[in-house]
Formats: structure tokens, sequence, C-alpha cells
């Protein structure tokens, strides 16, 4: 009997040490998908929407592959943060054969909002390579949980959608038109850019910028 006790506790420690070992140094991240659809408008969108879709494996990794890089090669690295600190949420967008994943994301230290796309295709169900910058800091603030509309996209009366579809080319297939606010301190325009997807890579089709001129905060 008490060889069995032994060889019991033995193997509780085992287990108990293997499953320590499995989940020492992970973070686990909560990530979910808000649905929404074209036109996107993200100061419309409720970040706390409690309907949010579970996403499958890969997807997940995908996203979570994303936050890590992000926090990696654009946010100042220390003991007090992960990469976890700088996820906000993801919204989906679906198209009849791209989706686009939107990661929102907060820079540390500086709070920055930007965000990373990720291109799906419905077909293959894979994603391709490539992800877009989507830098959104100067239209919006992160506070209270939600997306705040800063100073800058207030007093310029800006209420252009994000991210809309558009057949550019005209070959009857959308394309996908990002609109964003560039600033620099006090030279502020409006910058869009037309991207499709071309074997499973992106290409620019078209870019624009049209200057709001300068701006002093109030």
């Amino acid at each position: 009997m008490r060889i069995i006790l032994i060889f019991l506790l033995i193997t509780w420690i085992s287990c108990s040490n293997k499953k320590s070992e499995s989940t020492d140094g992970q973070i686990t991240m909560d990530i979910s998908a808000i649905d929404a659809k074209f036109p996107l408008q993200l100061s419309k969108i409720d970040l706390n929407n409690k309907n949010n879709e579970q996403l499958n494996y890969g997807i997940y990794s995908k996203i979570e592959r994303a936050v890590k890089d992000y926090y990696s090669d654009e946010c100042i690295i220390d003991s007090s943060h992960n990469y976890k600190d700088t996820y906000i949420s993801t919204i989906r967008l679906k198209d009849n054969l791209q989706t686009i994943f939107l990661v929102l994301l907060k820079n540390y230290p500086t709070e920055e909002v930007s965000s990373k796309v990720l291109f799906y295709n419905n077909q293959k169900k894979e994603f391709i390579d490539e992800t877009l910058d989507f830098k959104i800091y100067a239209l919006f603030d992160f506070e209270n949980q939600q997306l705040k509309p800063t100073n800058l996209k207030t007093d310029f009366k800006i209420d252009t959608p994000e991210i809309q579809l558009i057949d550019f080319d005209k070959d009857g297939i959308n394309d996908f038109k990002f609109t964003r606010l560039f600033h620099n301190g006090t030279f502020n325009s409006i910058q869009s850019t037309v991207l499709t997807i071309k074997n499973s890579s992106l290409d620019t089709l078209d870019f624009k910028e049209n200057g709001l001129g300068e701006w002093a905060e109030k």
C-alpha cells in the first residue's frame, strides 16, 4: 500500500511539473473578432461588444503573432509589460474573396493607437504573408476601453470611413481603400491608399495625399 501511495505521489508531482513547464513563459490572450461591415467607420464600433466571434486556432495564432511582432518592432520592452498589453481588439470585415482582420493596437509607452491589417483568402482558407501597418494614431485615442476621436479628427471634421471596398481598376474584383490622417506635429494630410491582392501578395493601385495645413493644439 505504501509503495502504491509513493508511486501515485511521484506521478502527481511529475505531472504537475510538466504542466508548469508547458505553461511557463506563455501568455494567453483573449482574442476574438467583432464582425463589422464595409465601409468601416471605427468611431461607430463598440469595442465592448460581447457578441464577439471565437476564432479557430490558425486565425488566433496569426493574430497573436501580429501582436508579438508589433510589440517587438514598435514598442520599448521592459519587465513591467508584455506583448498582450498592446492588444486592444480585432475587427473582422468579410468580402466574397477576402476577409480583413483589423488588429487594433496601442503602443508602449506612447499609447498611440495603431493597427495591423491581415488579409485572409476565403477560398484557400489561408492568410497572405504580407501585413499592412495602418497607423491611426492621429484619428483615435484609446480611452475607457473605447476608441475616442482625437482633437484633430474633430476639428478637421474628418468622417471618411477608414476602410472601404472599391473596384478601382474596373476588373469586377473589389479592392481595398484605406484612409488615415497623417500628422507630424504641425502639418496634416489625408492619405488614401488603394490596395489589391494579386497572386497572394499586396499590390498598391493608388496613393493620394491631400494637405490640411497646420494645426496647433488648443
